[in-house]
């Protein structure tokens, strides 16, 4: 990169401020800490197994969905934005810049935690990408859409923990359930899940998340619609 492409990044950066990628990491991170500790002091592999994936497939996609949310509405820069550049682009960069650290440190854990032997059952070495990237993909997705239809990140926060949730509460009906499961977040951690279902799950996921990022995509492109609103 150049000096100018580094003078960006660092400047993005600064308009994001530090509680994001906070919020991003720690999620992750807590995850990872609470696998490693529970195999150091002996857990039994049945229960690590299920803390790894509960680490991939719902810490690290919340946390960072959430982070994602905490971006988007009331921007104090947003007139100056827009006088130089499209909203829309800069808004996307300082999302990627919170989900891509969040995502590499997720690959990490998966590389640590199949080191360790800490695996979601029935998972092969496709899942160090597919048992968080899909959900991670949904979540963010989402709670861009959200966030942006309502002005209000606090909201979104609030909607996709709900939505988060209620798919762990209710996996049961979710799973009897054919359209449902197909967006059920932790189909790479559930048990004796037909692999054509997992399939279909593991498509579906990042089909809708690509959908969802077109769509708040769309209602950036009149970013003015964010001035004067307040964001909770």
């Amino acid at each position: 990169m150049n000096r100018s492409t580094w003078a960006r990044l660092r400047l993005e950066l600064r308009v994001i401020g530090i509680a994001p990628p906070v919020t991003a990491l720690a999620a992750t991170l807590g995850g990872a800490i609470l696998v490693i500790v529970m195999h150091a002091t002996g857990a039994g592999a049945e229960h690590v197994n299920l803390a790894a994936g509960a680490a991939l497939a719902g810490f690290a996609p919340l946390g960072t969905a959430v982070a994602a949310s905490s971006i988007v509405g009331r921007d104090s820069g947003a007139e100056l934005v827009m006088t130089t550049t499209v909203y829309r682009r800069v808004l996307f960069l300082r999302v990627g810049l919170v989900v891509l650290p969040a995502a590499l440190v997720t690959l990490l854990d998966a590389v640590v935690f199949r080191a360790l032997n800490a695996w979601p059952a029935g998972q092969g070495t496709g899942g160090y990408v597919l048992v968080w990237a899909p959900p991670m993909l949904w979540l963010v997705a989402l709670a861009m859409l959200i966030a942006i239809g309502l002005r209000s990140p606090g909201a979104a926060s609030g909607l996709i923990a709900g939505i988060w949730l209620a798919q762990d509460l209710m996996r049961s009906a979710i799973l009897d359930n054919t359209v449902l499961r197909t967006q059920f977040l932790f189909m790479g951690v559930a048990d004796r899940v037909p692999v054509h279902e997992w399939t279909v799950n593991r498509i579906a996921l990042p089909t809708v998340g690509v959908v969802a990022v077109i769509a708040a995509g769309l209602l950036l492109g009149r970013p003015e619609r964010f001035l004067g609103s307040d964001a909770a």
